[in-house]
Protein backbone atom coordinates (compact mmCIF):
# COMPACT_ATOMS: atom_id res chain seq x y z
CA UNK A 1 0.00 0.00 0.00
CA UNK A 2 1.67 3.43 -0.93
CA UNK A 3 2.16 5.75 1.35
CA UNK A 4 -0.98 8.37 1.87
CA UNK A 5 0.45 11.97 1.60
CA UNK A 6 0.70 14.10 4.72
CA UNK A 7 -2.35 16.39 5.64
CA UNK A 8 -0.46 19.20 6.14
CA UNK A 9 2.41 20.72 3.85
CA UNK A 10 5.47 22.71 5.47
CA UNK A 11 3.71 25.56 3.68
CA UNK A 12 0.63 25.48 6.17
CA UNK A 13 3.10 25.62 9.24
CA UNK A 14 5.00 29.30 7.91
CA UNK A 15 3.81 31.96 10.28
CA UNK A 16 3.05 35.66 9.51
CA UNK A 17 5.64 38.10 9.81
CA UNK A 18 5.57 40.91 12.07
CA UNK A 19 5.50 43.26 10.06
CA UNK A 20 2.41 41.75 7.83
CA UNK A 21 0.63 41.12 11.17
CA UNK A 22 1.07 44.72 12.52
CA UNK A 23 -0.20 45.61 9.18
CA UNK A 24 -3.00 43.85 9.34
CA UNK A 25 -4.01 44.59 12.74
CA UNK A 26 -3.97 48.83 11.60
CA UNK A 27 -6.32 47.83 8.16
CA UNK A 28 -8.26 45.82 10.74
CA UNK A 29 -8.94 48.47 12.86
CA UNK A 30 -9.48 50.82 9.60
CA UNK A 31 -12.15 48.37 8.53
CA UNK A 32 -13.65 48.12 11.84
CA UNK A 33 -14.19 51.88 12.33
CA UNK A 34 -15.89 52.03 8.53
CA UNK A 35 -12.62 54.35 7.43
CA UNK A 36 -12.48 51.79 4.82
CA UNK A 37 -16.07 51.41 3.34
CA UNK A 38 -17.52 48.13 2.96
CA UNK A 39 -17.01 47.52 -0.45
CA UNK A 40 -14.10 49.95 -1.53
CA UNK A 41 -11.29 48.64 -3.31
CA UNK A 42 -8.12 48.01 -1.03
CA UNK A 43 -4.95 48.05 -3.95
CA UNK A 44 -1.78 46.21 -3.15
CA UNK A 45 0.35 49.09 -4.38
CA UNK A 46 -1.00 51.83 -1.75
CA UNK A 47 -0.48 49.66 0.73
CA UNK A 48 3.06 48.74 0.35
CA UNK A 49 3.90 52.40 -0.15
CA UNK A 50 1.89 53.40 2.87
CA UNK A 51 4.25 50.95 5.22
CA UNK A 52 7.43 50.65 3.13
CA UNK A 53 6.61 47.04 2.32
CA UNK A 54 7.31 44.94 -0.74
CA UNK A 55 4.29 42.96 -2.45
CA UNK A 56 4.95 39.64 -0.43
CA UNK A 57 4.39 40.79 3.16
CA UNK A 58 0.78 43.07 1.74
CA UNK A 59 -0.05 39.92 0.23
CA UNK A 60 0.25 38.14 3.93
CA UNK A 61 -1.61 40.84 4.70
CA UNK A 62 -4.30 40.16 2.21
CA UNK A 63 -4.47 36.70 3.10
CA UNK A 64 -5.30 37.10 6.96
CA UNK A 65 -8.03 40.10 6.61
CA UNK A 66 -9.48 37.08 4.20
CA UNK A 67 -9.44 34.46 6.66
CA UNK A 68 -11.08 36.93 9.07
CA UNK A 69 -13.42 37.71 6.64
CA UNK A 70 -12.92 41.09 6.35
CA UNK A 71 -11.70 41.50 2.79
CA UNK A 72 -13.15 39.55 -1.07
CA UNK A 73 -10.94 38.74 -3.40
CA UNK A 74 -12.57 38.65 -7.35
CA UNK A 75 -10.43 37.71 -10.55
CA UNK A 76 -9.60 40.97 -11.90
CA UNK A 77 -10.62 43.21 -9.63
CA UNK A 78 -8.44 42.72 -6.77
CA UNK A 79 -8.75 42.84 -3.15
CA UNK A 80 -12.41 44.80 -2.01
CA UNK A 81 -13.56 45.58 1.96
CA UNK A 82 -16.28 42.57 2.48
CA UNK A 83 -19.87 44.60 1.98
CA UNK A 84 -21.97 44.60 4.91
CA UNK A 85 -25.58 42.61 4.80
CA UNK A 86 -28.12 41.52 6.47
CA UNK A 87 -27.29 37.59 5.59
CA UNK A 88 -23.93 38.42 6.95
CA UNK A 89 -25.12 39.92 10.08
CA UNK A 90 -27.45 36.93 10.82
CA UNK A 91 -24.99 34.67 9.96
CA UNK A 92 -22.42 35.92 12.75
CA UNK A 93 -25.14 36.94 15.80
CA UNK A 94 -26.96 33.15 15.52
CA UNK A 95 -23.76 32.14 16.16
CA UNK A 96 -22.91 34.76 18.98
CA UNK A 97 -26.07 33.86 20.84
CA UNK A 98 -24.58 30.53 21.63
CA UNK A 99 -21.15 31.59 22.16
CA UNK A 100 -21.37 34.33 24.47
CA UNK A 101 -24.10 32.41 26.35
CA UNK A 102 -21.24 29.64 27.15
CA UNK A 103 -18.47 32.42 27.74
CA UNK A 104 -20.78 33.89 30.12
CA UNK A 105 -21.51 30.67 32.05
CA UNK A 106 -18.09 29.44 32.22
CA UNK A 107 -16.52 32.60 33.25
CA UNK A 108 -19.23 32.64 36.04
CA UNK A 109 -17.95 29.50 37.25
CA UNK A 110 -14.54 30.15 36.60
CA UNK A 111 -14.11 33.92 37.78
CA UNK A 112 -11.07 34.56 39.62
CA UNK A 113 -9.92 37.73 41.40
CA UNK A 114 -7.74 39.09 38.15
CA UNK A 115 -11.16 38.58 36.13
CA UNK A 116 -13.59 40.43 38.31
CA UNK A 117 -11.44 43.34 38.75
CA UNK A 118 -11.01 43.72 34.95
CA UNK A 119 -14.72 43.12 34.27
CA UNK A 120 -15.72 45.49 37.06
CA UNK A 121 -13.22 48.19 35.79
CA UNK A 122 -14.35 47.81 32.22
CA UNK A 123 -17.99 48.68 33.17
CA UNK A 124 -17.46 51.53 35.39
CA UNK A 125 -15.72 53.10 32.49
CA UNK A 126 -18.31 52.15 30.25
CA UNK A 127 -21.06 54.02 32.56
CA UNK A 128 -18.80 57.00 32.51
CA UNK A 129 -18.25 57.34 28.73
CA UNK A 130 -21.96 56.68 28.52
CA UNK A 131 -23.01 60.18 31.03
CA UNK A 132 -19.85 61.62 28.75
CA UNK A 133 -22.20 60.78 25.29
CA UNK A 134 -18.40 59.73 24.62
CA UNK A 135 -19.20 57.23 21.72
CA UNK A 136 -15.36 55.76 21.10
CA UNK A 137 -14.49 54.97 24.72
CA UNK A 138 -17.76 53.38 25.46
CA UNK A 139 -16.94 51.54 22.24
CA UNK A 140 -13.85 50.58 23.42
CA UNK A 141 -14.37 49.26 26.87
CA UNK A 142 -17.40 47.58 25.57
CA UNK A 143 -14.98 45.65 23.66
CA UNK A 144 -12.92 45.51 26.21
CA UNK A 145 -15.65 43.77 28.69
CA UNK A 146 -16.84 41.38 25.83
CA UNK A 147 -12.95 40.17 25.93
CA UNK A 148 -12.86 40.59 29.42
CA UNK A 149 -15.52 37.68 30.03
CA UNK A 150 -14.13 35.40 27.11
CA UNK A 151 -11.22 35.32 28.83
CA UNK A 152 -12.61 35.07 32.47
CA UNK A 153 -13.55 31.43 30.79
CA UNK A 154 -10.23 30.34 30.65
CA UNK A 155 -11.32 28.03 27.92
CA UNK A 156 -8.94 28.39 25.40
CA UNK A 157 -11.01 26.55 22.55
CA UNK A 158 -13.55 29.06 22.93
CA UNK A 159 -11.93 31.42 23.29
CA UNK A 160 -10.38 31.28 19.74
CA UNK A 161 -13.17 30.27 17.84
CA UNK A 162 -15.33 33.59 19.52
CA UNK A 163 -12.72 35.76 18.47
CA UNK A 164 -13.09 35.04 14.94
CA UNK A 165 -16.75 35.56 15.12
CA UNK A 166 -16.12 38.90 17.08
CA UNK A 167 -13.96 40.25 14.42
CA UNK A 168 -16.72 39.96 12.01
CA UNK A 169 -19.36 41.52 14.03
CA UNK A 170 -17.33 44.33 15.50
CA UNK A 171 -17.47 46.86 12.38
CA UNK A 172 -21.62 46.05 12.68
CA UNK A 173 -21.43 46.76 16.53
CA UNK A 174 -19.77 50.53 15.77
CA UNK A 175 -21.87 51.13 13.21
CA UNK A 176 -25.07 50.97 15.51
CA UNK A 177 -23.14 52.25 17.93
CA UNK A 178 -22.43 55.47 15.99
CA UNK A 179 -26.24 55.63 14.46
CA UNK A 180 -28.50 55.39 17.66
CA UNK A 181 -28.10 55.76 21.02
CA UNK A 182 -30.63 52.77 21.60
CA UNK A 183 -28.09 50.60 20.88
CA UNK A 184 -25.60 52.22 23.46
CA UNK A 185 -28.33 52.19 26.22
CA UNK A 186 -29.17 48.55 25.30
CA UNK A 187 -25.60 47.91 25.36
CA UNK A 188 -25.06 49.28 28.89
CA UNK A 189 -28.15 48.05 30.49
CA UNK A 190 -27.45 44.48 28.86
CA UNK A 191 -23.68 44.37 29.61
CA UNK A 192 -24.59 45.64 33.15
CA UNK A 193 -27.16 42.61 33.84
CA UNK A 194 -24.50 39.60 32.47
CA UNK A 195 -21.62 41.53 34.52
CA UNK A 196 -24.13 41.34 37.57
CA UNK A 197 -24.69 37.44 37.49
CA UNK A 198 -20.72 36.73 36.21
CA UNK A 199 -19.79 38.42 38.99
CA UNK A 200 -22.18 36.25 41.65
CA UNK A 201 -21.10 32.92 39.93
CA UNK A 202 -24.93 32.32 38.56
CA UNK A 203 -23.77 30.67 35.45
CA UNK A 204 -27.11 29.90 34.09
CA UNK A 205 -28.40 33.76 35.00
CA UNK A 206 -25.15 34.48 32.96
CA UNK A 207 -26.12 32.33 29.81
CA UNK A 208 -29.46 33.59 29.68
CA UNK A 209 -28.20 37.25 30.31
CA UNK A 210 -25.88 37.14 27.66
CA UNK A 211 -27.75 35.31 25.01
CA UNK A 212 -30.99 37.43 25.40
CA UNK A 213 -28.49 40.31 25.19
CA UNK A 214 -27.64 39.05 21.84
CA UNK A 215 -30.71 38.69 20.48
CA UNK A 216 -31.73 42.33 21.22
CA UNK A 217 -28.17 43.77 19.41
CA UNK A 218 -28.70 41.49 16.83
CA UNK A 219 -32.46 43.45 16.20
CA UNK A 220 -31.13 47.06 17.11
CA UNK A 221 -28.27 46.20 14.53
CA UNK A 222 -30.11 45.05 12.04
CA UNK A 223 -32.13 48.64 12.22
CA UNK A 224 -29.08 50.44 12.01
CA UNK A 225 -27.98 48.62 8.61
CA UNK A 226 -31.18 49.06 7.11
CA UNK A 227 -31.15 53.10 7.92
CA UNK A 228 -27.36 53.34 7.05
CA UNK A 229 -25.73 54.38 3.58
CA UNK A 230 -24.13 50.44 3.66
CA UNK A 231 -28.07 49.50 3.10
CA UNK A 232 -28.28 47.21 -0.37
CA UNK A 233 -31.95 47.56 -1.54
CA UNK A 234 -34.44 44.63 -0.78
CA UNK A 235 -31.72 43.02 1.95
CA UNK A 236 -34.11 41.78 4.09
CA UNK A 237 -32.85 38.64 6.89
CA UNK A 238 -34.24 36.44 9.41
CA UNK A 239 -35.28 36.82 12.88
CA UNK A 240 -33.74 34.59 15.66
CA UNK A 241 -36.74 32.48 15.37
CA UNK A 242 -36.15 31.35 11.47
CA UNK A 243 -32.55 30.84 11.85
Amino acid sequence: MAPRPPLLSQADFVAPSVIATEIARILSDRIVFLELAPGSRIHEEEVGAAFGVSRSPVREVFRMLEADGLVVRAARKGVSVTPMSRRDLDEVYACRVGLEGLAAAEAARHLDKKARKTIESHLAAMNKAFKAKDVPTFFKHNVALTRAVHAASQNQTLIRVVAGIEKQALRYRYLAHLQTHEMLSMSLEGHSEVAEAVLAGEASLARRRAEQLMRRAHGVIAKALAESAYAVPGDVGATFDDL
